[in-house]
């Protein structure tokens, strides 16, 4: 049977009958017209608990995530702090670049400056006590009174800076901010102050008050006027542009003074009449080049041969790049201011009345005076670039090479070496020996093309005594007489006499070094040296020529060349000098070879000290007159001098000014005579005279015959 619509099985239980809801429009609508609109019977109290609990939970969770996260933020930033903080040194971990000074032996007359910064450290309680005052006035008039001061913050700075740390940026200013901190956590007032005085920039090159000092007035900071501190003191506001420089801006710097001055009377530090009284001073005019390195001048190359010598001692040995020239270091060379100076008037080609400044271009010279028994070296010349080739000597560089082009074939200035050599070996300079023009050596294979020529010529000839010789000097004889006594007793004399190394040519590598050391060499020929070295074939350097004449001059006795006499930081010596001397030669040996290079009359002196010497011609490759190289080598009682003339790159004929051809006997002989005589005056010497002649050894055992008597200048031998 169909059902009614809009109504429900009559046996069913419908959810809608259950809820009070029906399906049909009919219902809804008398409801909505009765009201009687049925009530939503669902319990939310369990679900608003839920929630709630879950809110708790989160809340908690939240809670506690914060607090872990400002633990940790905390945590991150006590580890930051502690970090800046053991990062960041002290004043007294600091090693801030200070200038090293070279000096002359006076320890006053400055060769060269050395260093990235032009800093010189002093101690500020040793300076007048208004230096400081005007420094607190003009940057600071808090300072005493306050915490996180503006002079301990601008100190921290400085140091930041010159040490290479950046403070640019948050994390820049944060390193400020705890230097600043741990720097007046850790010092006194009066500490940081001193701290800052060195270190602040004053502008013109100059860091901290001592360069300051010498920068603007040509003083040392001890010998400030009040006027001159005030000033100073201005100028570290603006160092960079010189705002208150009164060279560059007068008034700015007239009103800047004036400020300070009367900062200075509210403080207390002067009355008021006193600085009524005040005048701007005067400051010097600013000229870059009067604090240049001094480097680029010839006495560069000493200033290489100082720090070379220094890095090879137990002082400074090992030590960093930079350690030597940013250490604030004195030090006092051994070089003579007037000697110096007279070698350059007479060798340097920049000097408008050297032997030197109107030759050909391609013309140097090399010279270097040594003090016998002291070793001191007194004057240097290797060429007139300071920076450039040196010509007197060689040096170790620190990265364990050898810089330096002083090494020059010596030509017939090895005989003084082979005389004391056959001397030694009992063979009197008395003794005669065959000099003709051309002679051949079989034995060290010296034939045909090869035999031996002496372009030089003597009264004695065609047969010569060893002393006549050498006077003028002659190569046959003495390769005869190193035959005799063999090469090797040649080289163990000039080793132990000062020279410390020889070059062989190689024909694949060009010229080799070989060090001669400090052991004797008599027993065995050092290879590739022959008897050629009789003819100073193998180069040697000027400086160990010096050294050399040094020991002669000394009678024998040889003490440690050297450009250091000692090095000064902090009031205190660190480093002194070799002053001993030792025998090395025989004095008998030494006097008689001495009697005979006496009568040389190229190093004659007149109404001057007693000198010896022997000159050395090396001829130009291909040539039978012109020379490559000149030298002479020689001495007083108290002065050793070795000269070099020859070219700088390029071997040339050597010619002077006017075209005439340079020997030994010409003009490296001249530049001998006029230092030896200008160092002699300037030195106050010139009494000492040479030793009488020993006389020793065997005038009959030279392949000439023998004359009834000794030849003219030939100290006569007594047998021993």
């Amino acid at each position: 049977m169909a059902k009614d619509k809009g109504t429900t099985d009559g046996g069913s239980d419908s959810g809608a009958e259950r809820t009070g809801l029906t399906t049909t429009g009919e219902g809804l609508f008398h409801r909505l017209r009765t009201g009687e609109w049925p009530v939503l019977k669902i319990d939310l109290s369990e679900a608003y608990a839920s929630v709630r609990r879950r809110a708790a939970v989160l809340r908690r969770r939240r809670i506690i995530s914060g607090i872990l996260v400002g633990l940790l933020l905390a945590g991150l930033v006590g580890v930051a702090t502690t970090y800046y903080a053991n990062a960041i040194p002290l004043p007294g971990e600091l090693t801030l670049p200070e200038t090293t000074t070279v000096y002359y032996s006076d320890g006053t007359t400055v060769m060269a400056r050395l260093g990235t910064q032009r800093r010189t450290i002093v101690r500020t309680d040793r300076l007048p006590r208004y230096v400081a005052q005007a420094v607190i006035a003009a940057e600071d008039p808090r300072y005493y009174t306050t915490s996180g001061t503006l002079i301990s913050r601008q100190y921290a700075r400085a140091a930041t800076i010159a040490t290479g740390g950046s403070v640019d940026g948050a994390a820049g200013q944060a390193r400020l901010l705890v230097m600043t901190w741990r720097l007046e956590d850790s010092y006194s007032k009066e500490e940081i102050l001193d701290f800052y005085l060195n270190t602040v920039y004053f502008g013109r090159g100059a860091y901290g008050i001592e360069e300051a000092a010498r920068t603007y007035f040509g003083v040392g900071a001890d010998r400030l006027t009040l006027a001159q501190a005030i000033l100073l003191a201005g100028m570290i506001e603006s160092p960079g542009d010189g705002r208150f420089d009164p060279t560059v801006d007068v008034v700015s710097a007239t009103t800047k003074f004036a400020t300070v001055a009367q900062t200075m009377v509210s403080l207390g530090m002067i009355d008021q009449e006193t600085a009524s009284r005040l005048t701007v001073p005067t400051v010097l005019p600013y000229d870059p080049g009067r604090f240049a390195s001094g480097l680029s001048e010839p006495t560069g190359l000493i200033v290489a041969q100082v720090l070379a010598e220094l890095r090879a001692t137990d002082e400074f040995r090992d030590r960093p790049p930079g350690y030597l020239e940013d250490g604030g270091y004195a030090i006092i060379t051994t070089i003579d201011v007037n000697v110096q100076r007279l070698l350059l008037q007479t060798v340097d080609e920049n000097e408008p009345d050297s032997l030197l400044s109107s030759g050909p271009r391609s013309l140097t010279a090399a010279a270097v005076v040594v003090e016998p028994r002291t070793g001191r070296v007194l004057a240097y010349y290797g060429g007139p670039n300071g920076t450039g080739a040196d010509y007197a000597g060689t040096r170790a560089t620190p990265d364990g090479g050898v810089a330096g082009f002083g090494y020059h074939p010596p030509a017939q200035t090895m005989t003084v070496y082979t005389l004391a050599a056959a001397l030694d070996a009992g063979i009197s300079a008395a003794s005669r020996w065959d000099a003709p023009s051309i002679k051949e050596f079989p034995a060290s294979g010296r034939t045909g093309t090869d035999a031996l020529r002496d372009v030089r010529s003597a009264e004695c000839q065609p047969a010569c005594t060893l002393a006549e010789a050498a006077i003028v000097p002659l190569s046959i004889p003495f390769y005869a007489v190193t035959e005799r006594i063999g090469p090797a007793a040649v080289i163990e004399t000039a080793r132990a006499a000062g020279i410390g190394a020889m070059w062989s040519a190689d024909p694949e590598s060009g010229l080799v070094r070989h060090d001669l050391g400090d052991r004797p060499v008599r027993t065995l020929v050092p290879e590739p040296f022959t008897a050629d070295v009789a003819l100073g074939r193998y180069p040697v350097t000027v400086l160990d020529q010096a050294t050399a004449m040094a020991t002669f001059a000394a009678g024998g006795l040889r003490a440690r060349t050297h450009f250091v006499n000692r090095v000064v930081r902090d009031y205190a010596t660190v480093y002194e000098g070799p002053s001993e001397a030792q025998r090395v030669l025989s004095a008998d040996v030494v006097a008689d070879v001495t009697a005979v290079l006496a009568q040389n009359p190229a190093g004659q002196i007149p109404d001057g000290p007693p000198t010896a010497g022997v000159a050395g011609t090396a001829l130009l490759a291909g040539s039978a007159i012109d020379a490559a190289h000149a030298w002479y080598v020689g001495y007083t009682p108290d002065l050793a001098m070795a000269v070099w003339v020859g070219n700088k790159e390029y071997e040339f004929p050597l010619r002077n000014a006017i075209g005439d051809r340079i020997t030994g006997e010409t003009m490296p002989a001249q530049i001998f005579r006029q230092v030896i005589a200008g160092a002699t005056d300037a030195l106050g010497l010139g009494d000492a005279t040479f030793p009488e002649p020993a006389r020793i050894g065997d005038d009959t055992v030279g392949d000439a015959p023998a004359s009834g008597a000794p030849a003219s200048g030939a100290p006569a031998s007594d047998g021993r």
